[in-house]
């Protein structure tokens, strides 16, 4: 159990803290009651390290501690079937070195696998499984990373230029911001390119979020991704193959919600040229309409 520290100089912040932790001395207590007695090992940060720090300390002492497991997030909801399904897929692929993350959640209704699940290069975090061996490696601020690197692993991986673009522009971003990060996956996504990595998607949504509300961080409204439906998965029907086919994967990427690569570009292009070249308003104009 992993919990971040409170914000300095709210109060309120600190007894939801203590809410949070009182609750699972409660829980855990209960359990040992009616099972066998289960150890609780926890890690309480005295500070406050926000969304980029807090989860990557967290993870990076799960792992340490152990050679796999679940990680989730405190606002997600699963179906009891997830819990099988990461234990028999973090059993069946420990071996196999290229598949490194186990996903669970499903954003929308475009991926379709013939069998129980099908693979990608692409992870959502919220609830998820790994092996240590996937983690290794992780850098937050993604020191000494040659952001041309990042762009010609991603090229080759999905096919696809305007993705290894945004992919390099966003290393460039992460290495510029290393005072404010409040984000830790584009990070864990980044890593899992460099290395080739094969993710595993489920055919079915297995993970409920209830984050996205206004005391949300980063998701203040609903916007049809959060309390999505759960369903059963249980017993999988595993692929023959580990494959993933770049055309099908577009249904998957970035935590499963397509980016509109060219308006990101025209976007940085224009912040770069508005002063320097004076072809800035015309940029803009480009810009506005494809986003509309």
């Amino acid at each position: 159990m992993c919990q971040d520290g409170a914000r300095d100089g709210n109060e309120r912040d600190k007894e939801k803290c203590e809410e949070v932790r009182e609750v699972i001395r409660e829980l855990t207590m209960e359990y040992a009651k009616e099972n066998k007695p289960v150890a609780l090992h926890t890690l309480y940060q005295e500070r406050n390290l926000g969304c980029g720090a807090g989860p990557a300390v967290g993870i990076d002492w799960f792992f340490k501690n152990v050679e796999c497991g679940i990680v989730m997030e405190d606002d997600c909801l699963p179906h009891p079937d997830f819990f099988g399904y990461c234990e028999e897929l973090l059993d069946r692929y420990e071996k196999d070195e290229r598949v490194m993350f186990i996903n669970a959640t499903l954003y929308h209704d475009r991926w379709h696998p013939e069998r129980s699940y099908g693979f990608s290069h692409y992870m959502v975090t919220g609830a998820w499984a790994a092996w240590r061996r996937t983690w290794d490696g992780f850098d937050l601020d993604l020191r000494d990373l040659d952001a041309r690197r990042v762009r010609k692993k991603v090229r080759r991986l999905t096919q696809s230029r305007s993705e290894a673009n945004w992919w390099y522009f966003k290393t460039l971003e992460i290495q510029r911001d290393r005072m404010k990060k409040s984000y830790w996956d584009y990070q864990m996504q980044i890593l899992l390119f460099l290395k080739s990595a094969i993710t595993i998607h489920p055919a079915i949504n297995l993970i409920s979020n209830i984050g996205f509300d206004a005391e949300g961080t980063h998701t203040l409204m609903n916007d049809g991704c959060g309390e999505r439906k759960v369903f059963p998965i249980l017993p999988l029907n595993h692929p023959n193959v580990v494959c993933v086919n770049p055309r099908f994967d577009e249904d998957c990427f970035a935590k499963s919600q397509r980016r509109d690569y060219w308006s990101e570009m025209v976007n940085y292009i224009y912040k770069r040229l508005y002063f320097s070249q004076g072809i800035g308003h015309h940029l803009l104009m480009l810009y506005k309409k494809i986003k509309s």
